[in-house]
């Protein structure tokens, strides 16, 4: 859950790219949009697309205007699309569309690991059986050997 500046120190205000802004960041549902601007000038107001595609606030979801208005976007996977309502405002710019990750639970972490379940091709999980072992052994003892007289 992070909180975040809108705009970060220039807040909601004219000839500022905030899609630039968004660009890098991951919403995720509980973060917080914190919009920061004069309320004698701007306002914010939540939309649906149709009133964001047109830039009129006719059925806002909601309105805000203290100048300092933190949103918590609850929706995993969801957008929002925000604007001024002031007329002339969205028109010039002054809106956005933020689109809000899925929720994703963290992996679980691996089973811890032992000899056994890390090289499981390797090591037997059961007791090793030491005259296979020596077996083996004695096998590839003589399998070099005989390369070696092969060589010489």
């Amino acid at each position: 859950m992070y909180s975040y500046d809108f705009g970060d120190s220039s807040g909601w205000t004219f000839n500022y790219s905030y899609n630039e802004w968004a660009f890098f960041k991951q919403f995720e549902a509980a973060d917080t949009l914190v919009f920061n601007y004069d309320p004698l000038l701007h306002n914010v107001m939540q939309v649906d697309v149709n009133d964001y595609n047109s830039c009129t606030a006719s059925n806002p979801f909601a309105t805000f205007n203290s100048g300092s208005d933190s949103i918590t976007l609850d929706t995993p996977d969801g957008d929002y699309y925000f604007l001024c309502g002031i007329p002339g405002h969205c028109a010039s710019g002054l809106k956005f569309h933020i689109k809000v990750s899925p929720t994703t639970t963290p992996p679980s972490p691996p089973p811890p690991t032992t000899m056994n379940n890390r090289y499981p091709d390797h090591f037997p999980t059961s007791s090793i059986n030491h005259s296979s072992a020596s077996t083996t052994a004695y096998s590839f003892n003589m399998l070099f050997t005989l390369f070696l007289l092969l060589i010489f």
